[in-house]
This record gives structure tokens, sequence and C-alpha cells, in this order.
């Protein structure tokens, strides 16, 4: 009998809904505080629980290694997991996640969570990058500051604003050249279209005559 065994199915397949768990469970134990949704933490949260007891339990077992190496294939996460997160539970009997509710997502409606452990090797200005906000600040702040000292040196540089930049003025003996020359080069092309037309009569007259 199958009955109260829908918990959990996300809905997805058996293969999808393993593969889903598998990937939130590594980023889980890799950065201890992920997001994501009412269902997938609660789905994730019977799901990371049991790896974390058992590396509590069996921190020296190979076998136990292998055991959490079938469930989240991933060999740099099983080693932090038995040699960073397992120390920090012992004398724990349970709990080691937490959910925190964030809000309704705006594309679907699902309601986002935090979950994260709550014992951490990452320390919580890291997580919440409150270092990164401090350093963008800075340079935001250096920016502005720059900014304001280049604004007067290009007023100084820029001319006022009643001058226009006119076009660079041309001698009135150049003009003359120019035109003489525009006139001399189209009356060539009108002669020189004159003997072509004449060139191509003489030839039909002499095919015609002969």
């Amino acid at each position: 009998m199958r009955h109260r065994k829908k918990k959990g199915r996300l809905n997805r397949r058996t293969s999808y809904r393993k593969a889903t768990l598998k990937s939130l469970a590594n980023d889980l134990l890799m950065y201890q505080r992920i997001e994501t949704t009412m269902a997938k933490a609660k789905a994730l949260k019977s799901y990371a629980e049991p790896l974390i007891t058992l590396a509590k339990n069996k921190a020296d077992s190979i076998s136990a290694r292998r055991q959490a190496f079938q469930k989240l294939c991933d060999k740099s996460v099983v080693k932090s997991l038995f040699d960073d997160l397992a120390p920090l539970y012992k004398g724990v009997p349970g709990g080691y996640t937490r959910i925190m509710p964030l809000g309704i997502r705006k594309g679907d409606g699902a309601q986002t969570v935090i979950i994260e452990l709550t014992r951490r090797t990452i320390p919580d200005e890291k997580l919440l990058r409150t270092g990164e906000k401090k350093k963008k600040a800075k340079v935001a702040e250096k920016a502005r500051r720059s900014k304001k000292e280049e604004e007067p040196k290009k007023a100084a540089v820029e001319p006022e604003a009643g001058t226009k930049h006119a076009a660079p003025e041309v001698k009135i003996e150049e003009k003359e050249k120019r035109s003489v020359e525009d006139v001399r080069k189209e009356k060539a092309k009108t002669e020189q279209k004159k003997i072509n037309k004449k060139g191509i009569f003489r030839i039909f007259r002499r095919k015609s005559m002969g």
C-alpha cells in the first residue's frame, strides 16, 4: 500500500527528481546557503540531512563515503562533508538545516526561501557578500569624486556658449580655379561623347555601303 507517499515529488519523473535533489544537495553542502522554492527546500531537507548524519556517525568509514558519493557524485563535496562539516555537528541530534521564507516570486507566484546549514565553516560576511558591497560602494564614491574634479577642467577647456565653430575659410581665387577646372572637364567629356558617336555611325555606314 502506497498511502501518504505523495510528498516531495516536485512534479517530476523519478530520474529528473533525483538529479534535481542531487544538484541542490551539492550546492547546499558547498555554499552552505542557497535560495530556492519552498517545495524544493522541504524535499532537499529530507535528502541532505541523512547524509550529514551518516558523515557524523561514520566519519572514518570508507563505505560511508561511498554511500554519500552515490547520492552526491562529487568527490570534493563528499570530502568537505566528512572532513569539515561532520565535526561541527557532533553532539547535535538533528536539525542541521534552517528554512527562512523570502517572498513570492513574480514569474509564477512560487514561495521562495533560503535554506542554510545551522553550523557553517563559511563566515556570514562572505555568505551575505557585505565586503563586496562595501568595495563596490567605495569604487562608486571614487568615480563620483573624479567626475566632480573633471567637470571644472572641461568647462575651462570648452569654448563659450556664444561662439560657434565656423568652417575654414577658402580664398576666392581658389574657388574660381576650381570652377574653371570643373567647366573644362565637363566640356571635354561632352566632346569625347560626340567623337565616340561619330565613330559608331561611320562603322555602320561602311557596313551598309559595302
